[in-house]
């Protein structure tokens, strides 16, 4: 039985070994930082209002709130972002590459360069992800009747 050729999922992306392992090991990691970071919203938050503040200065803390928030955005954008790259999504790799940077920028700026080595495996990966591309699967249709003749 002769396959068709020119099907839609036949011309589908597909994922190279290097951007499997290096899209696996990204997901895994801002994936874990991303729990880390919710359970950091929710337990610091009630620790902080709880212990170290007074009823009525409750307005010192919004500040290191929102720096949280906004780091658990960027990390649940990367996140997504890396679920669309093994969906096959054009669009996924641009956000990861771009909202990497950002979040690597907005670190640097709320914690300075002190812990140097989580900036430099998020680089490492921007740098290992970004250039690697997604080579596609297509199959050119083989015309019998002409090797025939």
């Amino acid at each position: 039985m002769e396959q068709r050729d020119g099907k839609i999922f036949d011309l589908k992306p597909e994922l190279t070994t290097a951007m499997k392992l290096a899209a696996s090991f990204a997901i895994t990691y801002y994936g874990l930082l991303l729990i880390y970071e919710v359970f950091t919203l929710v337990y610091s938050r009630y620790f902080i209002d709880s212990y170290y503040f007074n009823q009525g200065q409750t307005d010192e803390g919004t500040k290191e709130l929102w720096t949280q928030i906004i780091q658990l955005v960027l990390s649940t954008i990367l996140v997504f972002s890396l679920i669309q790259v093994f969906r096959k999504k054009i669009h996924g790799k641009a956000l990861f590459v771009g909202f990497s940077i950002l979040l690597i920028a907005f670190q640097f700026y709320t914690t300075g360069f002190v812990p140097w080595m989580k900036y430099a495996l998020e680089v490492l990966l921007v740098l290992i992800i970004a250039p690697i591309r997604v080579k596609k699967k297509i199959k050119l249709k083989q015309i019998q009747s002409k090797e025939e003749k």
